[in-house]
């Protein structure tokens, strides 16, 4: 008897040299009527690549994400998913590629194991007890009998960890995973974190929407969207570096009303400005603004010591200016 075909038969695992990049785009936009979602996006993913893409809610970064990977079809623009063009051969990518949603979708009446081998079945993998062996035990599901635990009883952190392992089933070469850590708390981030390097080290390019700096700063690049546009695609070490910003925590002598408060944090040399118990944390564009801000403060300024510009500092500034609401001096 002839056996039955399977998506590994079906679907080549690659059609891309060694080394090359898997994913490559070219001015990707994608429109809903008049309204443009994505506007001209080029970008290229290396293999092994942990990417962080960043951007408000509505900025367009899913629909981004999802057209690299042939989930979406672009309304123009060119691109290929290792090897495959985005656009007429879409139908081949999406075996390649390992997706996990930000809420929960497996099943919580069965038990971790249960959703592991029906994730395996789905995928056509054929040794299933073999593969499901591999990833209990390299997301630890091992310790404490866990595999055997009904889904719905386990942690926010838990079942996160387990909807990334039923994504990586079929043993994908690129991940997608769209905000997967949002409301689970932070000894359970890391470690999820800890598991997406090592997935990365072995050479699979994963591609993570969020909204936590830390997470961006564990990224090898990160890509930031609004309103559709690509403003910061690279390493967080270089976007810091090339930063002009600064900031500095003004120690405060005194107590400020309410109305010269009001009047110091709307203040257009103030990238950002905000309250820390007994000081204030001022963002600027320059020295030249700091020094001009801090003259409205007057006498009522303590020691001023400078600190570090985040990430968060400079998509808010990046933000603001592309709102058109920061004033040129």
């Amino acid at each position: 008897m002839a056996r039955s075909r399977t998506v590994q038969d079906d679907f080549p695992p690659t059609q891309v040299a060694d080394g090359a990049p898997l994913i490559r785009v070219h001015d990707l936009t994608k429109s809903f009527g008049k309204k443009t979602v994505v506007d001209r996006l080029s970008m290229t993913i290396e293999p092994g690549e942990l990417y962080g893409f960043l951007g408000p809610n509505g900025s367009g970064k899913t629909t981004a994400i999802r057209m690299m990977c042939g989930l979406v079809p672009p309304t123009s623009g060119s691109g290929r998913f290792m090897g495959f063009d985005i656009v007429k051969q879409s139908a081949k990518i999406k075996p390649l590629l390992g997706y996990m949603t930000q809420h929960f979708s497996l099943y919580t009446d069965l038990t971790v194991r249960e959703n592991l081998e029906f994730t395996a079945r789905l995928f056509g993998i054929r040794d299933v007890r073999g593969r499901v062996n591999e990833l209990v035990k390299q997301f630890a599901f091992d310790a404490d009998g866990r595999d055997r635990q009904i889904v719905g009883t386990m942690s926010g952190g838990w079942k996160q960890r387990l909807a990334l392992a039923c994504a990586m089933a079929h043993r994908p070469r690129v991940l997608l995973l769209d905000e997967p850590t949002a409301g689970v708390d932070p000894k359970a981030r890391e470690a999820f974190w800890d598991i997406l390097q090592e997935i990365a080290a072995s050479g699979v390019s994963v591609m993570v929407s969020t909204h936590y700096m830390d997470e961006a700063m564990r990224s090898h690049k990160i890509a930031y969207v609004l309103y559709g546009k690509l403003l910061v695609d690279d390493s967080p070490e270089r976007v810091l570096a090339q930063s002009e910003l600064i900031a500095a925590q003004v120690h405060l002598r005194r107590k400020i009303d309410g109305q010269h408060e009001l009047k110091l944090a709307h203040d257009p040399r103030a990238v950002r400005f905000s309250r820390l118990g007994n000081s204030y944390r001022i963002v600027a564009r320059n020295r030249d603004d700091v020094a001009s801000w801090l003259e409205l403060l007057g006498d009522a300024a303590g020691e001023i010591t400078p600190i570090d510009v985040s990430l968060e500092d400079i998509f808010f500034h990046l933000t603001l200016k592309q709102q058109g609401e920061v004033t040129q001096f």
